[in-house]
């Protein structure tokens, strides 16, 4: 069942004709929660493979002097690593730009932006099938989001045990309070 949800929403993805807009939107929806939560050190990913563009975030997010945080891949593992702009990011694990230095510490970080193929309305999300996010956010304990175009927002997503559901989606059109239940959003 997740294989063939994975294989129609990356084929949509694949498809979708970005709107400049809708990135716009997104945008100005994370800022705003960055906001909310009076958050300064932000773990994001590098876009990939039509994935949501983050790369309008991270320049904000520099620009305002935020500690801005982007993974590398090392023997299975997400390592954060601090960035100070992303002109001179590597091609790494899975041809994804990624940085060098120092690892981060996890729980020093107040978001993590937890890129998937799909997601659904409960946080429950269908990443890459490798399990990178699952084990990183096992024990991380401050707030997790997706950013997602529409279609990729579904109702029900078949989760297991292990799999670690974000607080909240952004797409262009709202914000998802999937993890309303959980602490973190309670404070």
């Amino acid at each position: 069942m997740k294989n063939e949800i994975r294989k129609r929403i990356l084929k949509l993805r694949e498809s979708y004709q970005v709107n400049k807009e809708d990135i716009y939107k997104i945008k100005e929806k994370f800022l705003s929660l960055l906001d909310k939560y009076k958050s300064e050190r932000i773990l994001l990913y590098y876009p990939h493979k039509n994935e949501i563009n983050t790369i309008p975030i991270i320049e904000e997010l520099l620009k305002r002097k935020k500690t801005v945080l982007l993974p590398k891949v090392e023997k299975g593992k997400i390592l954060p690593i601090l960035i100070s702009d992303i002109s001179n990011l590597k091609v790494g694990f899975a041809g994804i730009k990624e940085p060098e230095g120092e690892v981060f510490p996890k729980n020093s970080i107040d978001i993590t932006v937890v890129p998937a193929v799909a997601y659904d309305r409960r946080g429950y999300r269908l990443g890459y099938g490798k399990g990178f996010y699952d084990r990183f956010l096992q024990d991380f304990k401050n707030l997790k989001v997706g950013l997602a175009y529409k279609f990729q927002v579904l109702d029900k997503i078949p989760f297991e045990k292990h799999d670690i559901p974000v607080d909240i989606i952004i797409t262009h059109e709202e914000v998802i309070e999937a993890g309303r239940e959980r602490s973190f959003l309670n404070k």
